[in-house]
């Protein structure tokens, strides 16, 4: 009895100690695996803090500035869906601007109260010049179409069939700073006649200014002016959108290539977030924006041609933009 009375108490001791043992393994894994969690959830705001950090320097928003379009005022403009879909990709609200005319986005973009816009051709070198812009995109049907043309036209029923018919008779432009809308439909008349700057202007009898290319299709449909000068692609918008038909007018002449409003930053921005918007624009596929259309790299270089221009014309960027 006294050997089973040992063996038993020697055996109880031996369990106790190995549940001792066990308990203090256990509280050991539990006190690690807290270890582990609490150091994995400081890794996490670690990284978040030093994403954070990455873009310290980044704005709290994105001001994305537009020139004036025949969409303004419009429910579901596809603008707001670019605005959308860029705020998703950087990960920060992304603001419309929309200027009153050329002149408002290009001021817009030297005062920094936007960061990135889609410029008109003249308007873009004006705001390369005076307001840092840089650009970096544009949109066109295909690499080949990165170009389009203005286009001279006159009412269907016109009798003018050149641009000599055109002699003091009323001429239409959409924009003082508009590329295919003024700058190019004028160089149009200096190369054919020999006409230099304000002499241009002189050969019709009268020039205005509609406000943009819609607006003077439409008018030249009702009969409101002579001639006006628009874009090709501008056009085909307008049409497409059943405010004018092709038989309200007729083409009477055409310009010279000219390169497509261009997608600009400033370039005083961080280089990642310059980098981001690149990114984002250039592989940019949303169709209810781009409308058929895709982004293609483009760069300063590709504008000499609309600086060329304007140097034939007499015309610098105060005389545009007055």
């Amino acid at each position: 009895m006294l050997n089973i009375r040992k063996k038993s108490q020697t055996a109880l001791m031996l369990l106790s100690i190995a549940s001792i043992v066990a308990l203090s393994a256990c509280g050991e894994k539990t006190n690690t695996a807290a270890s582990n969690a609490g150091a994995s959830d400081n890794a996490g705001s670690s990284n978040a803090a030093a994403a954070a950090d990455d873009h310290k320097d980044w704005p709290k928003e994105l001001n994305f500035g537009f020139i004036p379009s025949e969409t303004d005022g419009k429910q579901n403009d596809p603008r707001a869906t670019l605005a959308k879909d860029m705020s998703a990709a950087l990960g920060m609200k992304v603001n419309l601007y929309e200027g009153e005319d050329y002149t408002a986005v290009v001021e817009a973009m030297r005062t920094k109260k936007i960061d990135v816009a889609l410029f008109g051709p003249f308007a873009y070198i004006i705001a390369h010049e005076r307001s840092g812009a840089e650009a970096f995109a544009a949109s066109a049907k295909s690499e080949d179409t990165k170009f389009y043309h203005s286009l001279i036209v006159v009412p269907a029923d016109s009798p003018a069939k050149t641009l000599a018919d055109l002699k003091g008779k009323t001429m239409l432009f959409a924009d003082p700073a508009s590329t295919s809308g003024h700058l190019f439909p004028e160089m149009m008349f200096g190369k054919q006649f020999s006409l230099k700057g304000p002499d241009i202007d002189k050969y019709f009898s009268n020039v205005s200014y509609s406000g943009g290319h819609d607006k003077s299709i439409i008018a030249i449909s009702k009969g409101q002016a002579d001639a006006a000068g628009v874009c090709d692609t501008c056009i085909q918008k307008i049409v497409d959108k059943g405010l004018v038909k092709t038989t309200d007018y007729r083409v009477i002449g055409t310009s010279d290539p000219i390169p497509s409003s261009p997608y600009a930053y400033r370039n005083d921005l961080p280089a990642d977030l310059v980098d981001a918007i690149k990114n984002f624009i250039l592989n940019y596929t949303n169709d209810t924006y781009l409308q058929g259309n895709h982004m293609f790299p483009i760069g300063d270089g590709d504008f000499q041609v609309v600086r060329d221009t304007a140097d034939t014309l007499q015309m610098s960027p105060d005389q545009l933009l007055k």
